[in-house]
């Protein structure tokens, strides 16, 4: 009952019947991933789906150097990977548990399966996509002609609509992300966006800490209207 509940809170499945339900259910199964356990591999033969049940997972990508590069931060209800659907492709990249995990797994040929046979779910995971389609193409952009702090701020900004609550003494995050992984998302050395994190704490802009940061709401707010 718990599963069908969750299953439920997950926009992709909203529409569908008791039945279709019910075969959902049967299709899928939970996987619990502990912190800093690899889910898939980049490279590797891809055969499932998943979707955030509970906790954080990274997903990231190695250059022809070697250096890793972390593409996004998923929490709740995410679904990942997001391409190679149809096609018989390797994951594009590496999923990692950034904390204990819950996951509902299922097989990639009953997905595209589900998919063929719901029209109306088709349409919802198209606009998923494409809508990470913007988001890399707003980031890149961003890459492009922000500076460092502007960077920051952009990135701030996404983790409180994904990962934020808004509570009275603040917008609260909970995300255990070092600065050094911060940086990476930005294309930023470590100490850059300490020095731009030790600006906000003077600023009053954030306090606590990588478990939980709390960001000013007035802050947030006039931030928003300046995206």
């Amino acid at each position: 009952m718990e599963v069908m509940h969750s299953l439920r809170q997950i926009d992709l499945f909203r529409d569908l019947t008791e039945a279709e339900f019910d075969h959902l259910q049967d299709i899928m199964h939970v996987l619990h991933v502990s912190r800093g356990e690899c889910i898939f591999v980049e490279g590797q033969k891809r055969t499932a789906i998943y979707f955030v049940e509970r906790g954080l997972v990274k997903i990231s990508r190695v250059d022809i150097e070697g250096r890793e590069h972390i593409v996004n931060l998923l929490g709740v209800q995410s679904l990942f990977p997001h391409v190679g659907f149809f096609d018989s492709g390797p994951y594009p990249g590496t999923a990692e548990a950034v904390v204990d995990c819950t996951l509902f797994a299922m097989s990639i040929a009953m997905f595209e399966e589900l998919l063929l046979q719901h029209p109306g779910m088709m349409q919802k995971m198209l606009r998923v996509l494409g809508n990470m389609i913007i988001q890399l193409q707003s980031k890149l952009q961003q890459l492009a002609v922000f500076g460092a702090r502007e960077r920051v701020l952009t990135l701030i900004l996404h983790f409180i609509e994904e990962h934020g609550r808004v509570e009275l003494d603040g917008v609260h995050v909970h995300l255990p992300v070092t600065h050094a992984e911060i940086a990476n998302m930005v294309a930023l050395s470590r100490e850059s966006v300490s020095r731009i994190w030790k600006d906000l704490r003077r600023e009053g802009i954030v306090k606590g800490h990588k478990e939980e940061w709390i960001f000013d709401l007035q802050w947030y707010k006039s931030l928003l209207h300046s995206q």
